[in-house]
């Protein structure tokens, strides 16, 4: 999965899907190419979902890109969606319409720069200080976000309550509790043993049991006002307008 590239053409509704195990780009048409079976349901994280999928000739593709069988499926529908109860804990609410597909915790996860900056250098120090472990240093992909952001202060996203980008309204849900996948660099595609960097975000980002390091983040549809422009695409560069209250 580390080596499938994607690129999405808004305009035309095209995504553009490559790996090196496959000769062939694969193009798939979002709207047009989904298969006339029909709909059928999926049980993920014990969940239900409504699904479609894109045909055997997709499939294919994905299971050799992969190299196990794959189906290729969009989210129709469910009726799951993140909420905080009254114990300010997240919890499943399953009177709203959902607005998860295949997720078991959160829409969007955002990294800040400034943040991994900061990581990278208490990995150098560790280095330095001459304790144990090959010196690394990571990316914001490692973590795999949906966002990242730029021009703040490391782990001032901690605080937000919500942000607005563009016209955009999201809501935080709390951190985003780490585990040893973190320790996969996405660009060698291999899983090695490796302590770094859950060890060191251990070392001074564990709250409670959990290692924290980025938020989750719910799409706020409700937040926008009468007359405003309804795209729903974000775009690179706009301004991130943090709230903590």
């Amino acid at each position: 999965m580390c080596f499938i590239g994607t690129f999405l053409d808004i305009n035309l509704g095209i995504l553009y899907v490559e790996s090196p195990r496959c000769k062939v780009k694969l193009q798939i048409r979002l709207k047009t190419d989904l298969s006339v079976a029909g709909r059928d349901e999926l049980c993920l994280y014990s969940q239900r979902y409504e699904v479609q999928g894109y045909g055997i000739d997709v499939d294919n593709w994905f299971s050799n890109a992969v190299g196990r069988p794959c189906t290729l499926l969009k989210c129709s529908g469910s009726n799951n969606s993140l909420c905080f109860n009254e114990g300010k804990t997240k919890g499943m609410c399953r009177d709203v319409a959902a607005k998860l597909n295949f997720v078991n915790e959160a829409q969007f996860l955002l990294i800040s720069e400034e943040s991994v900056s900061d990581l990278n250098y208490r990995l150098s120090s560790n280095v330095q200080e001459g304790l144990p472990g090959q010196q690394i240093q990571v990316n914001p992909m490692r973590f795999r976000p949906n966002l990242v952001i730029s021009g703040g202060i490391p782990y001032a996203e901690d605080e937000w309550r919500s942000l607005r980008i563009g016209n955009k309204y999201f809501v935080s849900l709390g951190g985003c509790n780490r585990c040893q996948m973190i320790n996969l660099n996405p660009q060698e595609g291999e899983v090695r043993r490796m302590r770094e960097p859950l060890a060191t975000l251990a070392s001074y980002r564990r709250v409670k049991g959990m290692i924290s390091f980025g938020i989750l983040l719910s799409y706020d549809d409700n937040s926008n006002e009468e007359g405003q422009d309804t795209n729903s695409w974000l775009q690179v560069g706009q301004e991130v307008h943090p709230n903590n209250n």
